[in-house]
């Protein structure tokens, strides 16, 4: 049974970390406004509930939910509270495929990675909300946000568009509520066909302290090789009952 982890399965993801960041170039006022207070999101601070749902290829689907607390015992800072298995499965899903990456999200300060390192457009704006055009400076580094690397450096890759939508009013705003990532035309050869592409990672205050964590990650993936095979992929992430921990 394969683990419920998704970065092995993406083509243009890897696993990085992240460089110094260029020179921030100046940014819409209101999005300057959203990033802040960044810092109170760290990822030693917060406990929470993560719900995953992995959906890849003709395997079944399988979806956990784990408690993860970065103040517990190294060992004991993941507790299952389920797993499904939609499905017959070659393998048994156990705790520690549940767990595996459990203690992994984006912080709300690793935004501040990709508006640093992007061209920034406004698409529009009014009392309610905002919405920008991003595009990398830096076409062969792509975009960094923590522990991701989206790279766009490929000639082939040029339709992939990042938006980020900033809520502007309401508890906490304004708040960069969305980040994505879509892919608005296939790319690729005869060897390798992809023919979507789309990440994205959602945001909100908490009720209690109006920090800005992270509520959600999906990425839906689809990718023709040798015009015979089709790999998708689908996950779905949630993040929720967040406790302050330190």
């Amino acid at each position: 049974m394969r683990k419920p982890t998704v970065i092995a399965a993406f083509w243009v993801l890897a696993v990085s970390l992240a460089g110094g960041s260029a020179l921030a170039a100046p940014i819409p006022a209101t999005l300057a406004k959203a990033l802040e207070g960044a810092e109170l999101d760290t990822a030693d601070a917060w406990a929470y509930r993560k719900t995953m749902r992995v959906d890849a290829m003709d395997e079944p689907a399988v979806t956990s939910v784990v408690r993860w607390d970065p103040s517990k015992p190294v060992g004991e800072q993941c507790t299952v509270l389920s797993i499904e298995v939609m499905g017959p499965a070659k393998g048994k899903a156990d705790d520690e495929d549940a767990c595996s990456d459990a203690g992994e999200r984006e912080l709300y300060g690793d935004l501040q990675d990709v508006v640093n390192d992007s061209v920034i457009e406004t698409i529009s704006e009014d009392d309610q909300a905002a919405v920008y055009r991003i595009t990398p400076r830096d076409k062969d580094k792509g975009f960094h946000m923590g522990g991701v690397h989206v790279d766009v450096g490929d000639e082939e890759l040029k339709d992939l568009v990042g938006t980020l939508r900033v809520v502007k009013s309401g508890p906490g705003a304004p708040y960069v509520e969305r980040l994505a990532f879509n892919l608005k035309q296939p790319a690729g050869n005869l060897v390798a066909k992809l023919g979507q592409l789309d990440i994205a990672f959602t945001y909100a205050p908490e009720a209690t302290t109006g920090t800005k964590l992270m509520t959600g990650m999906l990425v839906d993936l689809q990718l023709r090789l040798f015009t015979m095979f089709n790999v998708t992929t689908h996950v779905r992430s949630s993040y929720d009952e967040y406790v302050r921990v330190k």
